[in-house]
């Protein structure tokens, strides 16, 4: 009989916590998802019938551990699956607080600093429920090139983390194009009966896909590009990395990869773009 979609969740939950934490344990599965020890201990051992060669008990610490076969089988599944992607879900699981410098952080796993740009939960939610509905929103928005609160009337299709700051892709009625807009700029957000005209689909840059080459920087030495090719590329030379055209340039700049080898150089530059001749259309203007 199939498992329901819920099971399922279930089983992928802990797979993430086994794979990422190395333990299951009663206590930490029923503080982190608010369960009761008997309902804890249940969906352990569901978890155990569905992969028993996964897990190994430990008297000491009274909890199981991941096998060496757990990880072998995560390896396996990196060709279906992003390892980024599978780490991305699990700290969304479990939270990553910042480190306060009060010490009261008991987690071991923290952010350097805290999010400086978090947007406003109003102006998050009416852009998100106006994307699901495909309507208009009217928005007041300041800018460094119009820094007075403005008005515009966009179509939003997509909310869009890029490196410290939240985008909205829209396109802008008064310019006839698709743009980004800045939520920590939006001033003021409202939900218009009309339906947008254009959507996603309708967005050249959002649907072009640009292959980024990655190397070591060239002026880095050869052990200095050892230590590159480990940390950024799994002992190979280089990687590509397909991003949206609309993207391009905010991938780049939180890489912190150089596109002029005069001057961004190291060690602020350790990284640089090799296929300049296809980036460059797609960086931001100089």
């Amino acid at each position: 009989m199939a498992r329901s979609e819920t099971a399922v969740q279930r089983l992928t939950t802990l797979g993430l916590l086994l794979l990422w934490e190395g333990v299951l344990n009663r206590s930490r599965l029923a503080g982190l998802l608010s369960l009761s020890d008997v309902r804890a201990s249940q969906q352990i051992q569901e978890f155990r019938d569905e992969h028993p060669r996964w897990l190994t008990w430990n008297t000491k610490s009274r909890s199981y551990h991941a096998t060496p076969g757990a990880y072998a089988a995560a390896k396996r599944d990196e060709k279906n699956r992003d390892r980024a992607d599978s780490l991305a879900r699990y700290l969304n699981l479990v939270g990553v607080p910042y480190v306060t410098g009060s010490g009261q952080n008991v987690s071991p796993i923290c952010a350097a600093f805290p999010d400086i740009s978090t947007p406003e939960p109003k102006a998050f939610a009416t852009l998100s429920r106006a994307i699901r509905l495909g309507v208009l929103v009217e928005i007041t928005y300041r800018s460094m090139e119009q820094a007075g609160p403005h008005r515009r009337i966009i179509a939003p299709h997509h909310l869009v983390r890029a490196g410290r700051r939240w985008h909205v892709r829209a396109y802008c009625e008064a310019r006839q194009s698709f743009r980004d807009y800045a939520l920590g700029r939006i001033v003021g957000a409202s939900i218009l009966s009309q339906p947008g005209e254009h959507r996603a689909n309708d967005d050249p840059a959002w649907n072009a896909k640009v292959p980024v080459r990655l190397i070591a920087h060239p002026a880095l030495n050869r052990a200095q590009e050892d230590v590159i090719h480990h940390e950024y590329f799994a002992g190979t030379a280089s990687r590509i990395v397909s991003c949206r055209g609309a993207l391009v340039g905010y991938f780049i700049q939180d890489v912190r990869a150089a596109t002029d080898l005069k001057t961004q150089r190291p060690p602020d530059y350790q990284l640089a773009v090799e296929n300049l001749d296809e980036v460059t259309p797609w960086l931001f203007p100089a």
